[in-house]
Formats: structure tokens, C-alpha cells, sequence
């Protein structure tokens, strides 16, 4: 290092990396009421019980990851302001607000609509955070906002393209299914078991039966199996009455009832026998004559 002077001891910047390339992260402390959640996150539930875990860990340690924000410019009657929606970080705004933080680090960042889906479903897909539910309407708001291929989805959550399939194929199940994943009740193995069943009808009967009976995966796959074997309409068992039947009960009960005006009616669960009177006088006389 001797006589190569002072130069040698800074580090020259690198010519190689475009000016316009090398992103400058600051980290500005910004008033906690003028960040907004993002409209983008997928993560519907946040768990109270965890919030109020991670708040006493800010309480000691801090926000040791700052939050990634977008910067929102509003204008009102006394001219612009600015407020900042959330990209990556909700949960550590919600705890700071819990336990009554004023400013928060915040990095700001503009990014489009869906590069804030993108980044809010990573931080959760990659932590875990994500119920099925959440984390497939989250995939097919990419596909259908934003016109992405599942592969491409794929690429971006670092899964694979059949794990993608499966899981946007969860929310063509009934509402009750979809509501009791998000729930916990059942997992999404027993939802993609359900997938199977050849009705809606069968997957809300074996939904009710894996909550009450506690099935495991395999007993769902099972269960659908063997329900769809013989999930077909049962033929009546009903067998017609033939026309000479008919006609044998028309005389019998025509000389029991002393009547003419009977009619055998075959139905096609039952024989209905009918009896037309003209008059309330001529049904009078002929219940008299049954006295008799």
C-alpha cells in the first residue's frame, strides 16, 4: 500500500453498473398515520396473538427490517400531500400501531399495481403467512388482472407450475369448503381430495363428515371413490301397475262403494283412487246409502 497514496485506500466505483441501475435505498422515519395498508395484500387475517408478539419485539429490539412503501401523492384544498401505501411490511405497521409507535423506518419505492401483488405475495408465500384460500386468490388475481401464465405465477412465488394449477383449482370448490380452509377446519389435502367428488352435493356431505369425523387425507380420497362409484340417481324400484290390474280394482271397488263414477289413477309412487260427484246432494245420498 506504501506509495500508492490516499487513492488506493477508497474504492473506486464500479464503471460496469449504469448510474440509472444501482438503487439507492433510504430509510426515512415517517408519521404512522400517514402509511396505508396495501390494497394489494393478499394476507386477508393477521393473528392478534402474533401482532402483539412481534410489538413487544419492536418494543426491545425496534423495526429492525424497515418498511417498503410506495408514496401517494393526494391533492386537497390546501394543495399536495402525500401518504404512503404499504408494499412489504404490514404486519410490522400493525404491530407499531398496537403498541402506540409514531414513526416508523420506511424505504420508498414506486412500484406498479402489480409489482406491489408480486412483492406482498412473496414476503408471504416465502414466510409462510398464507392460508390456501388467500394464497389462490392472490394467484388468480395475477392471471386475471394482471394476464399473467401460471408459469409465469410459478416463477414469481417459487413454486411449481402444477403447485399453482392445484392450487387455483381450491377456489372452484363451494363456499363452505373454501370458508373452512381459511378457517383451519380443513387442509388443503383434504381440499384437493375434494376436488374429486363428481357433485357439489357429495363434497358438502364429505365436508361435514371430515370436520365431525376428523378424516385424514387418504380416508377423504377413499370415501370420494367409493361415493362416486354410486353417485349415479337410483332407478325406481316402482313397478307399473299393468292395465288389466287397473281395470280388476276399478270393478271391485265400484261394487264395494256401490259407485259408477270411480277412477283408478296410477301415480308414480302410488294408486290414487278418484271419485267425482255432481252435486253435494248426490255425495250426501250416497254416504247415506254406506250407512245402510
Amino acid at each position: 500500500m506504501i506509495g500508492k497514496g490516499i487513492e488506493s485506500l477508497i474504492p473506486k466505483k464500479d464503471m460496469s453498473i449504469p448510474e440509472d441501475k444501482i438503487r439507492k435505498d433510504f430509510i426515512f422515519w415517517i408519521e404512522i398515520e400517514k402509511i396505508k395498508p396495501n390494497i394489494y395484500q393478499p394476507r386477508k387475517d393477521f393473528d392478534e396473538e402474533a401482532l402483539e408478539s412481534l410489538g413487544e419485539s419492536i418494543k426491545k429490539y425496534g423495526i429492525l427490517q424497515p418498511i417498503i412503501v410506495n408514496k401517494i401523492e393526494k391533492r386537497t384544498e390546501r394543495g399536495i400531500s402525500y401518504e404512503y401505501q404499504i408494499v412489504a411490511g404490514e404486519r410490522r405497521w400493525r404491530a407499531a400501531q398496537k403498541i402506540g409507535l409514531r414513526q416508523v423506518p420506511v424505504i420508498i419505492r414506486e412500484q406498479s399495481n402489480r409489482e406491489k401483488l408480486e412483492i406482498a405475495l412473496i414476503e408471504n408465500v416465502q414466510r409462510k403467512n398464507l392460508n390456501p384460500i388467500d394464497k389462490a386468490e392472490a394467484f388468480d388475481r395475477l392471471r386475471d388482472e394482471f394476464g399473467l401464465l401460471e408459469k409465469e405465477i410459478a416463477r414469481i412465488a417459487g413454486m411449481s407450475r402444477e403447485a399453482i394449477a392445484n392450487s387455483l383449482r381450491i377456489l372452484t370448490l363451494p363456499v363452505e369448503v373454501k370458508k373452512a380452509l381459511r378457517e383451519g377446519s380443513i387442509s388443503e389435502g383434504h381440499a384437493r381430495a375434494l376436488l374429486g367428488a363428481k357433485d357439489v352435493k357429495l363434497v358438502k356431505e364429505l365436508l361435514e363428515e371430515i370436520i365431525t369425523n376428523g378424516y385424514s387425507v387418504r380416508e377423504v380420497e377413499r370415501r370420494v371413490k367409493e361415493r362416486n362409484a354410486g353417485a349415479g340417481p337410483k332407478k325406481s324400484l316402482i313397478k307399473k301397475v299393468p292395465s288389466m290390474v287397473s281395470e280388476f280394482l276399478e270393478k271391485k271397488v265400484r261394487q264395494i262403494l256401490n259407485l259408477e263414477n270411480i277412477k283408478i289413477e296410477k301415480k308414480k309412487d302410488s294408486i290414487q283412487v278418484v271419485v267425482n260427484f255432481k252435486t253435494e246432494d248426490e255425495m250426501n245420498d250416497w254416504l247415506k246409502k254406506l250407512k245402510n
